[in-house]
């Protein structure tokens, strides 16, 4: 009668039907039973105690220097590893006898987990003596390449990305290593690694830079109220330039999330603002590092639309930034060298900002000297055409072969290096990456006119795996205890660095004469026109694409902030530029100072807000 409702029986069901429905329950219970027991195979369904899983290695837990392998963050775990709930285990204890629902008691005892021990890191030569080259010559920009200033020969950067934080293997990476103790203590991501206190680490770095055929690194993170005269010098003796920033992670920063002008004016709260705190410490960088030689450029702002997509409206702010520095520069023209600036860009932009932050907008102060693309995107070790050939044109070198063949100025690889597809690997990072794309940096066609350095993203592996190295106490292997541990990609890398040069076809330039170019040295295959700004249909068509709703006015840049010409930098640097490098910057015309500057330091000085200090 109970089952009356549920079948719709409008009369009582007879004995033969009563039967057959207890079979079909009665089967229905067993096919239950078992479903169970393949899901629940380790709990007691029965007298017969069921032998013991083992759990997983994916899934055992960490023991002290030990870890075991752990299933990528993207993949889940198969749900037949993963241990029962604790719900599921054992009900509620207040649950009630008439549930009819027996209390079924987990015997699962989780073995002690196997110690992970990681395969010896492979041996390593010692690295042969680096070479003291005794010094740098300051480079010069001629045209859409860069120049030694002393010998007039083409200077193509090689080079390094350099930002360690001094980590250990952590449970995030890929790979089977177990983690080591790191002899100096992490560095926060704002700190500066050139500190007197890295100066092993550093060292170490240098040394192994220079012996893989490069000549360049690139910082990212530079303290101004500390010397970095040691870390200079060491540089200069192994012939290594330097790309230095000039704007910080924690104070002196464009803030990308504001649109212009308040990414160059805005006040913030317990910070001051924001346009007066960058330009200061810009300065500071300014003063110290441009007397340097082996400084070769400094970077005004880097990928200001990756943290944050309204980066695309702040671009008039790097114009300004842009400016201010240039004019600095003029107003101490006589005590300090005028070290190009550059912009570095995700390969992922657009021409229009390409072309926005290179042109003259208010005039020459505002274009950035040279342009940069971090670029991640040759990530096979062939691009083959139709007969099965390696094609450049099939690369994705050739868009940017097409878009910069008449750059006039000069276009760095600022980054460079995929690490997924064929080049993906994991801890202890056999294999990697093997740098076909190096050839294609000097090769005539290709992008043998057009580049003018590359730098390699990074020497220290992180929390990203990128690097070349290991840094001491990354890991527990007794190779990597104490010292640096070099990558099977460092090695190919040095192989490709040591292979390719420059053309010497172009060498030659009259570094004083401001109207030679590289073409008066060897015909170029392509034309350079300087960069023409966009118009304001092309810039609102640019916000459009990338979904911006706000609009600021490209074609007005925000006013120089007040306040930066007191203390340090009420005087101009205390030292002398030579007269070759002197003629050099008088080819760069400036509107004017922005501030006023003692004279005391041999240097240029005009009245604040007006006067000239035109360089030509």
């Amino acid at each position: 009668t109970q089952l009356r409702p549920l079948c719709c029986y409008p009369f009582a069901p007879t004995m033969e039907m009563r039967s057959l429905m207890s079979i079909v329950l009665l089967s229905l219970c067993l096919l239950l039973v078992a479903e169970l027991r393949t899901c629940y195979p380790d709990r007691t369904w029965n007298a017969s105690p069921q032998p013991e899983r083992q759990l997983s290695a994916a899934r055992l837990p960490s023991v002290k220097d030990v870890r075991a392998p752990e299933a990528p963050e993207d993949e889940a775990p198969d749900a037949e590893d993963e241990p029962p709930d604790a719900e599921d285990e054992a009900p509620d204890a207040g649950q009630s006898k008439e549930s009819g629902t027996r209390s079924l008691k987990s015997t699962v005892v989780p073995k002690p987990p196997p110690v992970v021990v990681q395969a010896p890191l492979p041996a390593r030569d010692a690295l042969p003596k680096a070479e003291h080259v005794g010094g740098t010559n300051p480079i010069v920009i001629k045209g859409n390449f860069l120049y030694d200033s002393v010998t007039g020969k083409r200077f193509f950067s090689k080079g390094v990305a350099y930002n360690p934080r001094n980590i250990k293997f952590e449970t995030h990476m890929k790979g089977s290593c177990t983690p080591g103790e790191p002899k100096l203590r992490q560095l926060d991501y704002a700190e500066d690694p050139t500190q007197a206190s890295m100066k092993p680490l550093w060292m170490e770095a240098l040394y192994s830079i220079a012996n893989m055929g490069a000549n360049t690194i690139r910082l990212y993170n530079i303290d101004p109220n500390i010397s970095h005269t040691n870390f200079m010098a060491e540089a200069a003796k192994l012939g290594l330039y330097v790309v230095v920033p000039l704007t910080r992670h924690d104070w002196g920063y464009l803030p990308a999330g504001m649109p212009s002008p308040s990414c160059y004016t805005a006040d913030v709260e317990g910070y001051g603002n924001v346009g007066t705190n960058v330009l200061t410490s810009a300065k500071l960088i300014v003063k110290e590092f441009s007397k340097y030689d082996n400084t070769l450029m400094f970077t005004v702002a880097n990928e200001m639309t990756v943290a944050d997509s309204k980066g695309w409206a702040a671009f008039p702010c790097v114009k300004a930034l842009t400016r201010d520095i240039h004019r600095y520069q003029a107003d101490c023209r006589a005590s300090m060298r005028r070290v190009p600036l550059l912009y570095t860009a995700a390969d992922t932009g657009s021409s229009t900002v390409v072309e926005y932050l290179t042109c003259e907008l208010e005039n020459e102060d505002d274009a950035v000297d040279a342009y940069g693309l971090n670029v991640y995107s040759y990530c096979d070790e062939q691009y083959l055409d139709g007969q099965g050939k390696d094609n450049f044109r099939n690369s994705p070198y050739w868009t940017i072969h097409t878009q910069f063949k008449h750059f006039s100025k000069p276009l760095i690889f600022s980054e460079f290096g995929c690490n997924t597809g064929t080049f993906l690997t994991s801890c202890p990072y056999v294999g990697g990456r093997t740098w076909p794309d190096v050839k294609t940096f000097f090769e005539d066609h290709q992008l043998g006119e057009i580049l003018s350095g590359a730098i390699a993203f990074e020497f220290s592996m992180e929390p990203n795996e990128y690097g070349l190295a290991l840094t001491p106490g990354f890991t527990s292997d007794a190779a990597n205890k104490d010292s640096t541990y070099l990558l099977d990609s460092y090695f190919a890398l040095k192989r490709e660095f040591e292979a390719h040069n420059v053309s010497e076809r172009w060498d030659g330039a009259e570094i004083a004469g401001c109207s030679w170019l590289p073409s008066k040295a060897h015909k170029m295959s392509y034309k350079h026109r300087p960069s023409k700004c966009p118009s304001s249909k092309e810039v609102k068509n640019m916000f459009k694409e990338k979904g911006i709703k706000s609009q600021p006015n490209y074609a007005e840049l925000p006013p120089t902030p007040s306040g930066t010409s007191w203390g340090e930098l009420a005087s101009c640097a205390k030292y002398e530029v030579s007269a070759e490098l002197l003629d050099e910057a008088s080819c760069h015309k400036s509107s004017g100072s922005i501030s006023s500057i003692s004279s005391s330091s041999s240097c240029n000085s005009s009245s604040s807000g007006s006067g000239s200090s035109s360089s030509s």
